[in-house]
């Protein structure tokens, strides 16, 4: 059996523009400088609606890529961002979301990931998000729920 991971150096902190994201962010970043870790803040876009098809795909990317870029700069000059290092990433057309972020996580050896209850869907408040609930039943690391 192997033994637990109890050194934090990568933090991943998958973001959706909504006001739980950046709540966890804050959080993320806090966690980060107390351990002298990195954050990497991740969005992930999945394919669109269909009436978004009838529309150039990479446009829409791009819109995509230029919404988050806002959402990093807005993060890296929060105070909680200082002296952390922040690194940012934008996966567009992803099958699953969830899939992406754990795939990112393996494939980047992220030590702890850090997600939000729920994200921009405020369809019940009382149940955790779908992507939480798939990152944190697949992902390759522990996973801290910010509430």
């Amino acid at each position: 059996m192997a033994r637990p991971r109890t050194q934090i150096n990568k933090i991943l902190v998958p973001i959706d523009g909504s006001e739980t994201s950046f709540k966890t962010t804050r959080y993320a970043l806090s966690l980060a400088r107390e351990r002298k870790a990195s954050v990497t803040l991740l969005h992930v876009s999945d394919i669109p609606p269909l009436p978004l098809h009838m529309a150039p795909l990479e446009k829409y990317y791009e819109e995509v890529r230029e919404e988050a870029e806002k959402w990093f700069n807005s993060i890296k000059s929060l105070p909680e961002s200082k002296d952390v290092e922040t690194r940012t990433k934008v996966i567009t057309a992803a099958l699953s979301v969830v899939g992406s972020i754990v795939k990112f996580a393996e494939d980047n050896d992220i030590d702890l990931i850090v997600i939000g209850t729920r994200g921009r869907s405020k369809f019940a408040k009382l149940l955790m998000g779908s992507v939480t609930s798939g990152v944190t039943t697949h992902a390759p690391c522990p996973v801290l729920v910010v509430r």
